[in-house]
């Protein structure tokens, strides 16, 4: 099935990475994740509104934009998943990362270019650029992480614990978090030996959220996953 060189056209801007288009659709660009935006009285993330100006600028006055689905196609709140693109070669999605707005996101199995935001995020990351220098997109302890911490965060640190149950992979850090894969993602691990990360120290992205025993992060791919080479804080 053919993915890409859909053109439209944007009507509206919600935040950093999700527009309307003129058509009605609802669009989450794909690989990228910006501040969130405050809603029903809960304040916005540091730099949400930048994001969402740096994508508007970056749509020009037309808002003309060529879309280039992922293979899967809409996520569960019924958004279209693309990547935005002005031209055949301008990726916006990549424009936002390299401008320190976006944060890169693996997200199975949408994993086209994943490679290059995960360059322009380095890039921005060294340079200090915009969410780099603010929570929640700068790296915190994992014994620090609050069991009402919610949303995206990046992580740090060490593996205490392997376990498995039915459906999944279980990663213990040092502190409430624990980091899930679901077995139906192993098949992006295999290159990767979880049970020999224990003891060492590790960086995580995603979204936290509470579960029976503390707070889970889910883990869907290596990109999400890295171990770090230097001594725990």
């Amino acid at each position: 099935m053919d993915r890409g060189g859909d053109p439209g056209q944007v009507r509206h801007v919600y935040d950093g990475d999700t527009v309307l288009l003129e058509d009605g659709r609802k669009v989450r660009l794909i690989g990228v994740n910006t501040p969130e935006i405050g809603r029903d009285g809960r304040p916005s993330q540091p730099l949400a509104e930048a994001a969402r100006d740096a994508l508007v600028a970056l749509l020009g006055r037309e808002r003309r934009v060529i879309l280039r689905y992922g293979e899967e196609r809409r996520d569960r709140h019924g958004r279209v998943l693309a990547h935005l693109f002005l031209d055949k070669s301008s990726n916006i999605n990549a424009l936002l990362v390299e401008q320190g707005y976006a944060a890169a996101i693996a997200v199975p199995p949408n994993l086209d270019y994943l490679d290059c935001y995960g360059g322009a995020e380095a890039r921005a990351r060294s340079a200090g650029l915009g969410i780099w220098s603010t929570l929640p997109f700068t790296s915190i302890p994992a014994r620090r992480v609050d069991r009402d911490v919610r949303g995206f965060r990046l992580v740090t640190g060490v593996v205490r614990g392997h376990g498995e149950s039915r459906r999944s992979i279980w990663l213990r850090l040092d502190g409430p978090l624990s980091l899930r894969i679901a077995k139906k993602d192993l098949m992006y691990f295999r290159d990767q030996d979880l049970a020999r990360l224990v003891g060492k120290k590790v960086r995580a992205r995603g979204w936290i959220h509470p579960g029976s025993k503390g707070p889970v992060m889910q883990v869907r791919h290596p990109f999400s996953l890295r171990q770090v080479h230097f001594p725990p804080d």
